[in-house]
């Protein structure tokens, strides 16, 4: 039995950097390719932008329900992201397919649901269900193997920007997405992805599972699932399968995926356009929104690497508050910009505070979604933590940012998400809410799981 210093994990940094590569290069870029190169208006962009969010809000629990039961993460992942693949190369085949723009946006919606199916589940979802599965107990391990993600995202963002300038070409961001997504299945087929337990290397050192979370501890979600059914005539127990609903039977729980989705919204209006704005609004170079990748990973790498001690002196809690503090900040900044002359420069160096809120964001609700949920809804847990992130939030935040940005334009786009994510902030630390909104919709969870 290897100590835990013994095990660096590289293979689960290297998959970290190769799945967010792909959104760097894909995801970030292609509502420029949709601008550009199909000449879409932003309220189409963001309705093509929401097919990931809206389509992974079912593909989410359908993965993850599916690796819970099979255990087959290998295969499956594997499959999926070689998919998402043709999925993606099948968008940059649209304008040789048809002039129409009826047709090319039918085209590529196509291309984009078949990624948000099979690959963008893998990438928001699996990725750290894996991750956290490898850890065992050592989840406190969990920010250091997310290094790979500004690497990754850094790199790629850097590559996209880089040879697109090169090229004088869009395309580039297929060629990048491509390498990206070979590495994560080429990664994935080598990497040893079985649960590592260890030994703490001090036995002084206590290892703290909490988190510094809010969360209900997991022996009430899993008191609520161990429901056992008794045929009284042959003696037959079975214990029901537990589904998500049993991850929403406490206040805290329903209050932290509410503020998750309003979280998915703000920052799915930042992905969606913010390079938009760049180019559109502020007349940025490709080079210059190329340098958003190191600059935001840079501040990353940071926090990622320290996120043991920010964790326990923060909290989850305080960590996500401080993240959605970052997102207003931005906002307003960027609004700023749009009536300063040197509004790109400013912009851009402002993307150093997205490796702080990004890092901070995801590995505490990661670790939080996976200590509210029991043994057998750990992925699930992170399914349900994307359809509120990645999928209804984001949904809704590329809909109506788009629809915002195309009537009413960038500076009240950047006003709403503002005002939307103060709200949060708001309603995500008051215990007021939690006890007027929030516990009563806990008890109809109850009632509803206890009569299944």
């Amino acid at each position: 039995m290897k100590l835990e210093k013994e095990h660096h994990f590289i293979g689960l940094k290297l998959l970290s950097a190769f799945s967010i590569g792909c959104i760097g290069s894909g995801q970030m870029f292609l509502p420029i390719f949709y601008k550009k190169v199909l000449g879409l208006g932003n309220d189409k962009i963001g309705f093509i932008f929401s097919i990931t969010p809206f389509v992974s809000f079912i593909a989410f629990p359908y993965w993850t329900s599916l690796i819970d039961k099979t255990g087959k993460y290998r295969e499956i992942m594997i499959r999926n992201m070689l998919i998402a693949l043709l999925c993606i190369l099948f968008i940059g085949l649209v304008p040789y397919l048809s002039n129409t723009e009826w047709i090319q946006i039918a085209l590529t919606s196509m291309g984009c649901f078949g990624y948000a199916f099979f690959g963008y589940p893998i990438i928001a979802a699996l990725v750290d269900t894996v991750i956290l599965r490898v850890l065992a107990h050592r989840k406190d391990l969990y920010g250091r193997q997310k290094i790979g993600v500004p690497i990754g995202f850094a790199t790629s963002v850097f590559l996209t920007g880089f040879l697109t300038e090169k090229l004088d070409s869009l395309y580039a961001l297929f060629i990048v997405f491509t390498v990206y997504c070979l590495g994560f299945v080429i990664t994935l087929a080598v990497v040893d992805i079985n649960p590592h337990y260890y030994e703490p290397v001090e036995t002084g050192e206590e290892v703290d599972d909490t988190y510094g979370s809010m969360s209900p501890n997991n022996n009430s979600v899993e008191q609520a699932t161990a429901v056992v059914i008794e045929d009284v005539n042959d003696g037959i127990c079975a214990t029901p399968d537990p589904s998500m609903w049993h991850l929403l039977q406490e206040p805290e729980a329903i209050q932290f995926f509410t503020f998750m989705t309003t979280m998915g919204f703000a920052i799915a209006v930042v992905q969606a356009f913010l390079y938009l704005f760049m180019e559109n609004d502020l007349h940025a170079s490709s080079f210059l929104v190329g340098l958003f990748g190191p600059l935001g990973s840079i501040t990353e790498i940071i926090v990622f690497f320290f996120f043991k001690q920010v964790l326990h002196r923060l909290g989850a809690r305080r960590m996500l508050a401080v993240a959605q503090c970052i997102i207003v900040y931005r906002c307003l900044t960027y609004i700023v910009c749009a009536r300063i002359t040197w509004g790109a420069y400013l912009a851009t160096a402002t993307q150093v505070l997205h490796g702080v809120g990004f890092s901070m964001t995801w590995s505490a609700a990661a670790l939080q979604a996976d200590q509210i949920a029991p043994p057998d809804l750990k992925s699930r847990a992170q399914g349900l933590l994307n359809m509120a992130f990645n999928g209804l939030g984001s949904g809704i935040g590329a809909l109506v940012g788009g629809f915002i940005y195309e009537r009413w334009g960038s500076t009240v786009m950047w006003a709403v998400v503002a005002a939307l994510a103060a709200v949060s902030i708001v309603l995500y630390t008051s215990n007021f809410v939690l006890s007027i909104v929030f516990l009563p919709l806990s008890n109809l969870v109850k009632r509803y799981t206890s009569s299944q």
